[in-house]
């Protein structure tokens, strides 16, 4: 229950900073919420989605059903490009330093600890996949919040989109196409990841 403790105060203490800048980060949120509706990310999310909410049922992972399926692509989807922009901008001196709190609470409770705290209620105890998870789960986290940060230049070429100075504003080029050689290796990274360390029935 110490590890729990520990969690749940570090998210609290998250919580609390975002808290303290409320006025200051609701600009900064509505333009993240523009940021992420770029049709190419939604067009891609969407079948990402449904397909890490419903393939669960087809593997040997019982913590993987509907709820930590869905819960944890809704939660990457909604926070990993934030998070590490967040990095970012702490590591650059943009963003004071108790922001690296919050992105770390981001990252560990999308990826890991919404799925211990799930399934605790759910069954009554931790499972035993916990530590694997832990482990796992924020390299797609981290794979996810690049591939949602990759954004077309004007002037040719890519970057990522919490390099510019007015993120997180949605880029000015919003096509995709400049986009697919470098989304390749961070795609096949979340997938080797999602995939591989299960056993799957048909």
């Amino acid at each position: 229950m110490g590890y729990v403790a520990f969690w749940v105060s570090f998210c609290l203490l998250a919580v609390g900073i975002l808290l303290k800048d409320w006025k200051h980060l609701r600009p900064e949120w509505r333009n993240y919420l523009r940021f992420l509706c770029v049709p190419w990310k939604l067009s891609i999310f969407v079948p990402a989605l449904l397909f890490v909410t419903f393939a669960g049922q087809f593997t040997d992972d019982e913590t993987w059903d509907i709820v930590t399926g869905s819960g944890m692509s809704i939660l990457t989807f909604l926070t990993a490009p934030w998070a590490l922009g967040l990095f970012y901008q702490v590591l650059k001196g943009k963003k004071a330093p108790q922001y690296m709190i919050v992105s770390i609470a981001l990252c560990l409770f999308s990826s890991s600890w919404f799925y211990d705290g799930y399934l605790y209620l759910r069954d009554g105890e931790f499972s035993s996949r916990w530590l694997g998870n832990l482990m796992l789960s924020p390299i797609i986290y981290v794979a996810a919040g690049l591939f949602w940060n990759l954004e077309a230049k004007d002037s040719g070429g890519f970057r990522l989109s919490f390099s510019r100075t007015d993120w997180p504003k949605p880029p000015s080029d919003r096509s995709f196409r400049p986009l697919i050689l470098i989304s390749i290796p961070l795609i096949a990274i979340a997938a080797f990841v999602l995939v591989a360390f299960v056993g799957w029935h048909f």
